[in-house]
């Protein structure tokens, strides 16, 4: 599991997810499918290419504390590395300018504590949600609070266990966790160093995902620091002592077991309640559906998070080409290029082994248009219950096009979809619509049956209005899918609905086809509150919602507000 420093572009922007044949055979995690799946004999098979795009779930060394100084390369000769930090106050933190620091939030241990997992809770269907009990916080590298800078302690994930709710391989056992990244710019090294410097939250992901913990000669992982072979100062994730068990999709090493990810049953819905720093704005991202979420700010800097939500399985995508017909792919070829130095794109071509790249479903609209034509659904995807926020593994930053998303003082939105590529952030607003990108592939593993979406929008009701320009009188929604020919699909939308405080607003698309379509949600209101009319919020909340279905050919579209009507073109049923 050890880290190493990117050698090329390629690998620095992409989520290299498999090496040579021999290495990939005994280092990584048995999936229900990988791109040698594809091949003819398999792991054996040399002279090939592999790409993958999919969400990856929690995994071991992805899942532990870790401060880190690094150096960062100033040209072409000039090796870099990264060194390992015991806290902010190691004198390793000294060596490098960009301090990083991947930090896992501890369970809540008192009332008073901050940026810390308050509670899990679990449901079935519609039924009530149930209070998880925590087991304890899994036993690996810890980091120390930083005073001086604020930056918070780095813990483990965390094991809960429910009363009644069991997952698909028979356990009520659940993992919880919630990564949140930190910058530091020291602005130089040694004495020139800047201790002080101001630390910046630069993004969180945050999952919640069932497990099985099985009994073995494990041992909890530990970090150490290591040189590259170029001698480039780096470190890594092991199992500490002796550890000899075997483990498949490993979530995390403990001592004497290792959890196990598993999979959510049908009809789940959990609910997690963070503390969470108020420098989480802005928009969030993930896979959920049917969402709901409640912030209450606990003081000046902090919020209690609840986040409800059933998780979605989005299935991955792989596919392999021949090296020596690459460039029978100008498309593909020209992608794996401009992530690559010459050097990089020679060696992964010239090479005997097969190799893979994998690539972050998040924001990639570019690179999954050039691979989409060798692409295949990968089989048997786990549910997720995933929210993030930040910048993508590769680099994919949202296009904010309303100054109403602007805003830095509080969350305003999330946006889930189980779509296998999907964007980062706030909805575009283009003539007077609020338009979000997906794409994924037409057909599920079968080669037949249609692949369905869905997606999910909540929003503050007050960010609603400032883009619409609307007073606080109720809205009225509808939704539309626009496939990438232009033509608007047949789907199911679930009615507008605001939460009881009237701070939320929550909708839904669900069983759009693909491959690129763009979700359209527009909101309009009949009558705009004005000192003249005498018309108060308070009468305006009074107002029922009603929800109308109508149709337009083989189009069904569903409108809802206090006076519903049908968009032109389209007939009330």
């Amino acid at each position: 599991m050890k880290r190493t420093r990117p050698r090329n572009l390629l690998l620095a922007n992409l989520v290299a997810l498999v090496a040579l044949v021999a290495v990939v055979a005994t280092s990584l995690p048995s999936k229900s499918a990988t791109i040698f799946d594809l091949l003819p004999d398999g792991l054996l098979t040399p002279g090939y290419l592999g790409f993958t795009f999919e969400e990856a779930g929690p995994g071991i060394g992805q899942l532990v504390s870790t401060i880190s100084s690094n150096v960062l390369r100033k040209d072409k000769n000039d090796i870099g590395g990264m060194y390992l930090c015991a806290s902010m106050d190691d004198p390793e933190c000294t060596k490098g300018s960009a301090i990083n620091a991947q930090l896992i939030l501890p369970p809540c241990a008192t009332a008073a504590q901050r940026m810390c997992v308050e509670s899990l809770s679990l449901g079935s269907g519609t039924g009530p949600l149930e209070q998880t009990l925590l087991e304890r916080e899994i036993a690996g590298p810890r980091t120390p609070a930083d005073p001086l800078t604020g930056l918070p302690a780095g813990g483990g994930p965390s094991l809960w266990s429910a009363p009644t709710i069991t997952n698909k391989a028979g356990t009520k056992n659940y993992g919880v966790s919630v990564k949140v990244m930190y910058f530091q710019n020291r602005e130089g090294v040694g004495t020139a160093s800047k201790r002080s410097a101001p630390i910046s939250l630069q993004s969180m992901r945050i999952d919640v995902f069932p497990v099985e913990i099985i009994p073995g000669d494990f041992s909890p992982l530990e970090t150490y620091s290591s040189v590259n072979p170029d001698g480039a100062p780096t470190f890594g994730v092991r199992a500490a002592g002796e550890s000899k068990g075997i483990y498949k999709d490993p979530a995390w090493l403990d001592s004497g077991s290792y959890g196990k990810a598993a999979d959510f049953a049908d009809d789940t819905r959990a609910a997690l309640t963070v503390r969470m720093g108020n420098e989480m704005t802005g928009w969030l991202y993930g896979r959920l559906k049917d969402i709901k979420v409640e912030v209450t700010p606990l003081d000046n800097k902090f919020n209690k998070i609840t986040i409800e939500g059933a998780p979605v399985a989005a299935p991955g995508a792989y596919g392999v080409i021949k090296k020596s017909e690459l460039k029978n792919y100008p498309g593909i070829d020209a992608r794996v290029r401009l992530g690559s130095n010459d050097f990089g794109y020679n060696e992964l071509v010239n090479t005997p082994g097969t190799r893979g790249l994998g690539y972050s479903p998040v924001g990639n609209f570019t690179d999954f248009a050039a691979f989409e034509p060798i692409l295949k659904t990968m089989p048997g995807a786990k549910a997720q219950w995933l929210i993030q926020s930040g910048a993508s593994a590769n680099g994919y930053q949202p296009q904010v096009t309303s100054q109403c998303f602007n805003d830095k003082s509080k969350l305003l939105g999330i946006v889930t979809t189980n779509a296998l590529i999907y964007e980062n952030g706030a909805p575009e607003f283009k003539n007077g619509t609020l338009n979000y990108k997906v794409a994924g592939l037409h057909h599920l593993a079968d080669g037949v049956t249609l692949t369905r979406g869905t997606y999910d929008l909540a929003i503050r009701s007050e960010t609603a209005r400032c883009v619409y320009g609307f007073s606080d009188a109720p809205f009225q929604a509808s939704i539309s899918v626009v496939g990438a020919d232009g033509q608007e699909q047949t789907i199911a939308t679930e009615s507008i609905r605001e939460d009881a405080k009237r701070e939320w607003l929550f909708l839904s698309a669900q069983n759009f086809t693909f491959s690129s379509p763009v979700i359209k949600v527009k909101l309009t209101q009949e009558k705009k509150l004005t000192q003249n009319t005498g018309e108060s919020a308070t009468t305006a909340k009074k107002i029922p919602t009603k929800s109308i279905t109508c149709i337009k050919g083989k189009v069904v579209r569903k409108v809802s507000g206090s006076n519903p009507k049908c968009p032109a073109g389209f007939k009330k049923r």
